[in-house]
């Protein structure tokens, strides 16, 4: 009996063992990695891949159709209760309305960024814009500012000369000096 026993564990450990040499495998990879498989090879390989990956089961399909989604939780339903209760409160709109030489600071922040610089013919200077725009002076633009909605103010560009230029928003003023870099915008000088 004891020479079973310790037969048992050896012939199946011997078993394990040997399977790999023993296996009869169909696909053959051996071989150099840049040798091209012959054709026989490759539909040897195909057809293997044919068997083991494209087999269905319609029994697994059905598992699954039937099967609880595992994502879902069930969820304590809370009993709803109707109470309305009414708020009215009035309120009202607060309109500020912002002075000429408040907005003008904000225009001329943006607008400074616009300006590449100045040109002088004969004796009108223009201010020449990123986009290639000439602006000469008295020209007047619009302008509205998120803060302000519904109000829209007249910006006139009053003087312009080698150095800086004028913006002005009714008796507000604030001229822009443009900088010596030649990188184009200005620096703000507040009169």
């Amino acid at each position: 009996m004891k020479k079973i026993t310790n037969f048992l564990p050896a012939a199946l450990l011997a078993a394990f063992i040997l399977q790999p040499l023993l296996a009869d495998t169909r696909i053959k990879l051996s071989g150099r990695k840049d040798v091209v498989l012959s054709p026989s090879s490759r539909a040897v390989v195909l057809d293997v891949a044919r068997q083991n990956l494209s087999e269905k089961s319609d029994d697994f399909l059905m598992l699954i159709a039937e099967s609880d989604n595992p994502f879902l939780y069930e969820q304590p339903t809370i009993a709803k209760t109707s109470q309305v209760t009414e708020v009215t409160a009035k309120v009202e709109e607060v309109v500020i309305n912002y002075d000429d030489a408040s907005v003008l600071r904000v225009v001329a922040q943006n607008f400074s960024s616009q300006v590449r610089g100045t040109l002088v013919r004969g004796s009108t200077s223009f201010l020449q814009l990123r986009g290639g725009n000439m602006i000469k002076p008295g020209t007047s633009f619009p302008v509205t500012i998120p803060q302000a909605q519904g109000q829209t103010f007249t910006v006139t560009v009053s003087e312009i000369t080698g150095n800086d230029y004028t913006l002005q928003i009714g008796e507000a003023t604030q001229t822009i000096s443009l900088n010596a870099s030649g990188t184009g915008g200005g620096a703000i000088k507040l009169n």
